[in-house]
């Protein structure tokens, strides 16, 4: 629980932060929207193994990695010799590995928030004055409430049913730096290495305290994030 917690929690806001960056930065008249737009969403399009397979073997790889080769390449020889597939180190590898792949999909949800905001808006903004940074804060923040709960409730889905990246990360045996609760009840049910036990029961418990968490989250979000707020 205290994984899925971090992946929620860091996680969460690493890349919504980012897909809101790149979804202003495309708004903003930027050239060849189309192109970058589909780049940064072409991850997306990747299947989460291949994804994951890509950064085990080409970029975290200790001795050949494209991190550790980088770090080389600056100088920075202590930097170079991390083992970012180490106990300690793993989490936040598969971490930034997850996040790379999931910025492209909230980012088109931000990006048509942002395209429906009335172009009006910031043009009376621009004439009273307003900086582009009063516009991010006074316009567009405020009038992407309600796109910020959709993004914060499909987040909190996809992390609920973190499990792919978790198995590719320790495919052998379920590490304690990497299991999160969906490979919990997997292993409980199906059983894995050295254990033969298996609770068809426990199983469904966990299933049903991760709906139970999706569903807090999502009052939680309806009552702090309300849309009569917003008003176009």
């Amino acid at each position: 629980m205290f994984n899925i917690f971090k992946v929620w929690l860091i996680g969460g806001a690493i890349v919504l932060s980012i897909s809101l960056l790149f979804a202003v930065i495309l708004t903003s008249g930027v050239r060849f929207k189309s192109f970058w737009r589909a780049a940064i969403y072409l991850p997306n399009v990747i299947s989460a193994v291949a994804l994951a397979t890509m950064w085990l073997q080409f970029v975290f790889q200790q001795k050949y990695g494209l991190i550790n080769g980088f770090f080389k390449a600056i100088g920075a020889e202590s930097l170079a010799k991390i083992n970012w597939l180490s106990s300690d180190m793993k989490f936040w590898a598969m971490l930034i590995a997850f996040c790379f792949g999931s910025v492209g999909y909230y980012m088109l949800i931000f990006l048509s928030g942002i395209e429906r905001i009335p172009e009006e808006y910031y043009e009376a903004a621009t004439i009273d004055g307003a900086s582009k940074w009063k516009q991010f804060t006074n316009v567009t923040m405020p009038l992407l409430k309600g796109v910020f709960k959709t993004n914060l409730t499909f987040w909190s889905i996809n992390t609920v049913m973190f499990f792919v990246w978790s198995k590719m990360f320790s495919p052998l045996t379920s590490e304690e730096s990497t299991i999160t609760p969906v490979v919990y009840m997997y292993n409980t049910v199906f059983g894995t290495t050295g254990v033969s036990n298996r609770d068809a029961g426990k199983g469904a418990a966990v299933g049903v305290t991760l709906a139970i968490i999706v569903v807090l989250i999502f009052v939680v979000m309806n009552f702090i994030i309300k849309d009569e707020e917003v008003e176009y």
